[in-house]
């Protein structure tokens, strides 16, 4: 018997791993003592993809019919664009890194509003604070929310989105990637947010699914060996092809880690709601997961510091300066998620009335 519950806690920890993904990926490409001593971590910018899919999930799970669409929209905004703010003010003073695009004010608008992804080949994509290009993406997300849900609650539109959508975007990486350029296939397979959406909606219709009574025939650990597998399965691909077409390019290796992360997202809700518990559920993990935020947003900010001190050092010296990078990445971003994001999105989100008004039932 399958207890209904909107908390799960097992996906939040997850967050935290999705995270720390990301942060690995930019450890290894901007700390140069590392050299290819993290190459096993050169895919976990595929974490990137994972939130997207798991915004879908926990954004269609937890929805509320009597919630305005005003106020669902000012609820999304109090969630990201206040520390999204902060850490773009803190980017002012870090070092930049190589992929800065160093487009300086002029991107004050683009980044301010999140539009940053939209324009093609922009300067502005990595302004201030690089990492904050998948806002952008996420923006675009709760911007067609509300519109989504109805298709999405449809079982015929259902079951075709999760054979048509991957096909798609699958045939758009290899045909894109096949005859554009580099930088073109990056940004429309890359950054894009109407390409990204896919991820997005897979991850809607992964929750309606479940919330309909479906539940996995498979457990967490099957999940995670899959999971696994694809993630060594582009380690292998990127050894192999390295000397001829290079590395797994980043369109293709998002949507071959795409099926783990649906994998695992069914199976840790299902044991949620199942009321069982585990290393994910822990209070330590939660709490982490609830800092994924501010440590996503943070993260690269520190790497940025920590770069100027890097040319010189061994590979010893540049492991420990990596742990101390994730060290201090992880107690800022609590710090942040406690005595920025929350307050800000409390307070915010007690400037908007959300509910829809009671109808009066008269006799």
């Amino acid at each position: 018997m399958h207890t209904r519950s909107n908390h799960l806690s097992s996906l939040t920890g997850l967050r935290f791993f999705a995270a720390l993904a990301v942060v690995t990926y930019h450890l290894r490409l901007y700390i140069s003592p590392l050299g290819d001593s993290l190459t096993l971590f050169g895919y976990g910018f595929t974490g990137v993809s994972f939130f997207f899919v798991l915004s879908g999930f926990v954004l269609t799970w937890s929805g509320r019919e009597d919630v305005r669409r005003g106020a669902f929209y000012w609820n999304r905004l109090a969630r990201i664009w206040p520390l999204h703010i902060f850490t773009m003010m803190l980017a002012i003073w870090a070092p930049q890194l190589p992929t800065s695009s160093g487009s300086g004010w002029l991107a004050v608008p683009f980044v301010l509003s999140l539009t940053q992804a939209w324009i093609p080949a922009s300067p502005f994509l990595n302004a201030f604070n690089g990492v904050s290009w998948s806002l952008s993406c996420e923006a675009f997300f709760y911007l067609t929310f509300p519109f989504l849900c109805k298709k999405v609650a449809s079982a015929q539109w259902r079951a075709r989105a999760f054979v048509t959508i991957p096909a798609v975007l699958l045939v758009l990486a290899g045909s894109l990637a096949a005859v554009s350029s580099v930088a073109t296939a990056d940004y429309l397979l890359g950054t894009m947010p109407l390409y990204r959406l896919g991820e997005f909606i897979l991850g809607m219709c992964l929750a309606q699914l479940m919330k309909g009574g479906w539940r996995p025939p498979f457990h967490t650990w099957h999940a995670t060996l899959l999971l696994v597998t694809l993630t060594v399965g582009l380690f292998v691909a990127s050894l192999i092809t390295n000397g001829l077409a290079g590395p797994v390019p980043v369109t293709i290796a998002n949507l071959v880690m795409v099926p783990g992360f649906l994998a695992l997202i069914a199976t840790c809700a299902d044991g949620d709601l199942s009321g069982k518990t585990g290393l994910l559920r822990s209070s330590v993990l939660v709490r982490l997961g609830q800092w994924s935020y501010a440590l996503y947003l943070v993260h690269e900010l520190v790497i940025r510091v920590a770069r100027q001190y890097s040319a010189s050092l061994s590979m010893g010296e540049g492991f420990v300066l990596a742990a101390l990078v994730v060290l201090m990445s992880v107690s800022l971003s609590g710090l942040l998620h406690e005595f920025v994001e929350k307050p800000a999105e409390r307070w915010l989100r007690q400037q908007y009335p959300s509910r829809k008004p009671q109808q009066v039932q008269h006799p």
